[in-house]
């Protein structure tokens, strides 16, 4: 088949039809009226032979093949993008958007620092987080995210292929209410297992907790509350009794207010090591090469606890 009779301008909108599965919602992201949408999913199905989209019930589904050539698709229109990308990247001059995906902790960490260093260094650019969740492979494939960052347990709990860039790591405790805390004295192992417990969980329907990610322990603890966002769990604790395995620079803080208190855990528990992973397919982006240098810099220059 030749290059030169194909229509290079459908490969977009392939792409768009096969996310979302939807001509009206296909359209609408790429800006095309919905009956130019139809029609040239019309001529998609002709070149290939194949109906790419059907009808299930009332929505519709991709057919085996439209899922079998998607990361073609994806990876043939990143190659075309790239082509037309700047060589270099310059964040004074040039008013980027770089969409992040982390959890609150690490948002926690870095926001304040990374808009400080725009602002001190006059950098157009400006950074937006937001809430990483069990697909964000699928949100960077697609462009939706231009970094994700998470430890290394949590990409390796979700099954990521991705290549990542470490930034910093962090050591774990325990925290406990400063009023009410579950145990007396030194915190044992014993007094740890046979305490009740407040967790964070990363999906709020399709759960994981750090215990999975990290099960350190062959006996489960007693876990009474989970909440989605690690900066709830000091006052969770406090207010509970309950204990909470937590980052110690996280700790650290909301111990400064006098509701908790830190205590190492009574069994080796490693550190968290904090990665930015990106999408292979955007490997030659310098605007993420910059980014990622920002984030690894300010990662490597942040204080001990």
């Amino acid at each position: 088949m030749s290059l030169r009779r194909q229509d290079l301008n459908l490969l977009p909108i392939l792409r768009e039809l096969i996310r979302t599965k939807s001509v009206s919602r296909a359209a609408e992201t790429i800006n095309l009226s919905q009956s130019a949408t139809s029609g040239a999913l019309a001529r998609l199905r002709s070149v290939f032979d194949d109906e790419l989209l059907v009808m299930d019930g009332r929505n519709m589904v991709a057919t085996p093949f439209a899922n079998s050539i998607q990361q073609k698709v994806e990876e043939a229109c990143a190659a075309i993008e790239t082509l037309y990308q700047p060589l270099t990247f310059d964040p004074k001059s040039e008013p980027r958007q770089f969409n992040i995906a982390a959890t609150d902790y690490v948002a926690y960490t870095l926001a304040g620092r990374v808009a400080k260093r725009i602002l001190d260094e006059s950098f157009s650019a400006s950074v937006r987080f937001h809430p990483i969740s069990r697909n964000v492979e699928q949100h960077l494939l697609y462009g939706d995210i231009d970094i994700a960052i998470m430890s290394d347990k949590g990409a390796e709990h979700i099954g990521s292929t991705l290549h990542g860039r470490r930034l910093f790591e962090d050591e774990r405790v325990v925290i406990a209410s400063t009023i009410d805390p579950p145990f007396k004295g030194a915190l044992t192992l014993e007094a740890y297992l046979n305490a009740p417990h407040a967790n964070f969980e990363i999906h709020q329907f399709d759960s994981v907790s750090m215990s999975q990610i990290w099960p350190e322990l062959e006996r489960p603890v007693r876990q009474v509350v989970s909440v989605p966002h690690f900066t709830a769990l000091p006052e969770t604790v406090a207010n509970s009794g309950c204990l909470a395995l937590i980052q110690s620079r996280l700790a650290t803080q909301m111990a400064a207010a006098g509701l908790v208190t830190i205590h190492p855990a009574p069994f080796e528990a490693p550190p968290v090591e904090i990665y930015a992973y990106r999408s292979p397919l955007r490997s030659q982006d310098r605007s993420l090469d910059w980014i990622t240098d920002l984030l690894a810099d300010i990662g490597a220059h942040l204080p001990d606890v």
